[in-house]
């Protein structure tokens, strides 16, 4: 049966032209635990979660060719990966959804699906080939109690009488649930231990803290380009679907949506256990600070509370630009001017936001490449005026703050440079 991966409405991609769909054939999905052969592409910087959109572009011949074998074949599914893993690496395969080649190159946009730990990688002629073993797909444990909070019990029976009466029936049934549970179950441990592996729980743990930290307004708040707020996580939970019996769905968009650089994204990648995602999610972001800081040299850059949603998927998206080069960025309301440099030179050509002139920035500091401004040139495009799309493995909580978080949450950490790309869109 096919994992039940997001089904986050797509970006479109404008800026690829006109793309064709493509049929899909049954086996799109591999049973867990299968190793099966695959095209890969090695991309840096770029960790992928189930769910995640990835657009590309293929200039080469060897996998412009690759492409059609697989659209005129039975997968037309990709094995993508960040290179320079160490010893074991974990990537996704990736869907192709649409495509189209023109003037020798090879549009792609694709869908994210299942994650994988790669056995071995091939080369065969020009094209690599990948051996990747399908990880399973992190399912919910089944809690043999409901987590209801205890306390709310005790305050219930030290209530009045007529106090509980007032409750509705299904509450007060579900009070006296939990009593029989105390009275007749001899090996029950309480709600508070079940309710540290009851899914719905810690999702609905993680939602509190989004709704409550200053940090995350744009959680609550619509995308910039769509007025239903339908990009907001918030309104997503509140749509009955098939996310409501898969949390997965929720664990993996929080992960794609966090602040993290390739490194801790890999770190929740690998994680096979949904309630210890969720749990380590929830670490990340009682511990996450106000500042956002360059990851190469640490000069502070904005606050997590400029963190906002352009793009249906969330804060920010993966974009890729006309020399093939893929980006994952954040998008930013407002940073702090003095600590970087903006060229000068504004374009349209290729702009990933519709109606919005893109500019390179660059740390002051360290000169690395951060990302772009976009400053709007469309008079249908109101809102924002400009606004920033920073590179993800670009940005750091601070070098010490978020180690910290990943080694006291999950126990691994590893560092890991970025590696040079062209930096136009």
């Amino acid at each position: 049966m096919e994992p039940n991966t997001a089904e986050q409405p797509p970006q479109m991609h404008a800026y690829l032209g006109e793309l064709e769909d493509v049929e899909h054939p049954v086996h799109s999905y591999f049973a867990e635990g299968a190793v099966v052969k695959l095209p890969l592409i090695y991309l840096p910087d770029i960790v992928l979660f189930p769910g995640d959109d990835l657009p590309l572009r293929m200039l080469s011949e060897a996998n412009i060719e690759s492409i059609r074998n697989q659209l005129s074949s039975e997968g037309a599914v990709l094995a993508v990966l960040s290179p320079h893993q160490g010893d074991v690496a974990f990537g996704t395969t990736v869907r192709i959804e649409r495509f189209s080649v023109t003037h020798g190159c090879a549009s792609v946009t694709g869908a994210a699906k299942q994650r994988f730990r790669l056995k071995n990688a091939r080369r065969y002629g020009r094209e690599s080939v990948a051996a990747v073993e399908i990880l399973p797909h992190p399912r919910p444990p089944r809690v043999p109690f409901p987590a209801f909070p205890l306390q709310q019990l005790r305050t219930l029976d030290a209530s009045e009488s007529s106090q509980q009466q007032t409750l509705p029936p299904q509450k007060r049934r579900r009070h006296q649930a939990m009593r029989v549970y105390e009275q007749r179950f001899t090996g029950y441990w309480g709600s508070h231990a079940y309710a540290l592996y009851d899914t719905k729980q810690l999702v609905q743990r993680i939602v509190d803290l989004f709704i409550s930290s200053t940090h995350w307004t744009w959680f609550r708040n619509g995308s910039s380009t769509n007025t239903n707020d339908s990009a907001t996580m918030l309104h997503y939970l509140t749509q009955p679907s098939e996310h409501e019996h898969d949390p997965s769905i929720f664990a993996y968009w929080v992960a794609g949506n966090l602040p993290l650089d390739r490194d801790n994204r890999l770190t929740l990648l690998k994680i096979d256990c949904i309630v210890r995602l969720l749990r380590v999610e929830i670490e990340i972001l009682e511990q996450f600070g106000d500042n956002i800081y360059c990851s190469g040299c640490g000069a502070f850059l904005a606050h997590t509370r400029d963190i906002f949603s352009m793009t249906t998927y969330g804060a920010g998206g993966t974009f890729v630009n006309p020399g093939g080069n893929v980006f994952q960025i954040l998008t930013l309301r407002d940073i702090h001017l003095e600590r970087v440099l903006i060229d000068v030179v504004r374009s349209t050509q290729d702009s990933w936001f519709p109606g919005y002139s893109w500019s390179i920035v660059y740390c002051n500091s360290c000169y690395r490449h951060l990302g772009w401004q976009f400053d709007v040139v469309d008079s249908a495009c109101t809102h924002p005026a400009r606004f920033y799309g920073f590179r993800r493995n670009a940005l750091t909580q601070s070098y010490n703050e978020e180690q910290h978080q990943l080694q006291h949450a999950e126990g691994y950490f590893s560092h890991s440079d970025d590696e040079d790309e062209d930096d136009d869109m």
